[in-house]
């Protein structure tokens, strides 16, 4: 997903003052996740390495008693017939 500023800084070097005053701390640079991932009560959402993010989207939908084929690129970019 696409990052808002709040927590990966802007266009001004990464750890700068000129970021961090404008932007506060830059989570992403400093190798934390971003703030509304970390602090979400539900988990609904999730960032890290896609390989990381697949296995627990894999996970969820497995225990919900959900088809491996209810997943994946296939599914999400279906092709009109």
């Amino acid at each position: 997903m696409d990052k808002c500023t709040f927590c990966a800084g802007g266009p001004e070097e990464n750890g700068s003052a000129a970021e961090r005053e404008k932007y506060g701390a830059n989570r992403l640079a400093e190798g934390r996740l971003p703030l509304c991932a970390e602090m979400c009560a539900t988990k609904a959402l999730i960032a890290g390495d896609g390989d990381m993010v697949s296995d627990i989207y894999r996970e969820r939908i497995t225990k919900r008693g959900g088809r491996p084929q209810t997943w994946g690129w296939d599914t999400a970019y279906k092709e009109d017939v």
